[in-house]
């Protein structure tokens, strides 16, 4: 039976300060107790799911959480692998579970450097906007303004034994990633209360220096490779399928609002899939995620994403390698 296999991840530290998986290694997906749109696929050599091994310069280099290493989709189904079957190839994606800005920004001076990309596509969501002051996850990346000055600092992940023992068996893993009982009593018994997603005017001024900061360091990596920046934003879907009905929104207004302000100001380019998913929803009436069991997009949003930024390809070429 198809039980979610999970993935183990490699050890992190200051030379690789990111998260990734095992290389070549093989997992199976599926969602909820029923096991649902079961996948199987295998992570390329850099640790990465759904992404052929990288090389080669002057190519798409997308970057991002676990909306883009997409467990429950096949490679020509997300964003990267229709761009990969347009443009003939020479696309890769680096994406991990739990990532946020501080992550991606790890990712691409790693990467950068190595693959001299044309393009690079960074992907946001709310989470990023909403986690952006706090401390880091093990195997990840916040953003710190200690003293005033930002910075970034890494939570290095070290894999527990308990993990083996919980991936041998397929039970075990059946009531933590299919059930997903640990997140359900974490949500229950230590969350506490949901926060009524207003924001101080403090917390707005960090983000806002941060953000800064994050913003500055793309653009000087941009400059030094050279290569393109796109963000590749998030629509509120929960929002667009309640319509006039009060619905959950995803995104906290202020935050989003934030970041495509300060993005204008540095001059960068901005892809916002709001308007995308509205007329979509608007015409077809067609869901683009696998809600109310996952969250993530599905086959539709990879595919109006993938117009979309072929649109900017195809009216702005990527910037030639030096």
């Amino acid at each position: 039976m198809p039980v979610n296999s999970g993935v183990r991840m490699e050890n992190t530290d200051a030379a690789k300060p990111f998260a990734r998986y095992l290389a070549k290694q093989r997992y199976v997906g599926s969602d909820g107790w029923a096991m649902q749109n079961p996948r199987r696929g295998t992570t390329n050599d850099q640790g990465f799911a759904n992404s052929p091994d990288f090389g080669g310069r002057n190519g798409v280099f997308v970057v991002g959480d676990s909306y883009i290493e997409s467990f429950m989709l096949d490679y020509p189904e997300t964003l990267q692998g229709r761009l990969d079957a347009a443009l003939g190839g020479n696309v890769h994606a680096a994406g991990a579970s739990g990532n946020g800005l501080a992550d991606e920004l790890q990712i691409a001076r790693f990467y950068a450097p190595r693959l001299g990309p044309g393009t690079m596509v960074f992907f946001v969501e709310p989470f990023d906007l909403a986690g952006l002051i706090d401390p880091p996850d093990r195997g990840h990346n916040g953003f710190s303004l200690a003293g005033g000055q930002p910075s970034i600092a890494h939570s290095a992940y070290r894999e527990s034994p308990l993990k083996r023992v919980v991936q041998a068996s397929a039970l075990l893993r059946y009531i933590y990633y299919n059930l997903k009982i640990a997140d359900w009593l974490s949500q229950t018994y230590i969350a506490g209360p949901p926060a009524d997603g207003k924001l101080t005017r403090d917390h707005l001024g960090e983000k806002e220096k941060l953000l800064g900061y994050y913003f500055a360091e793309i653009m000087a990596l941009s400059a030094a490779t050279p290569a393109r920046v796109l963000f590749l934003v998030d629509g509120d879907r929960g929002a667009i399928y309640a319509g006039k009905r009060r619905g959950k929104a995803a995104w906290n207004r202020d935050e989003r609002q934030l970041f495509l302000r300060l993005a204008a100001r540095y001059g960068l380019e901005v892809l916002d899939m709001q308007p995308v998913f509205e007329r979509h929803w608007r015409q077809r009436h067609e869901r683009m995620d696998f809600l109310p069991t996952n969250g993530h997009w599905n086959a539709v949003a990879h595919q109006l994403a993938a117009d979309e930024v072929l649109k900017r390809l195809i009216a702005k070429p990527p910037l030639p390698s030096p």
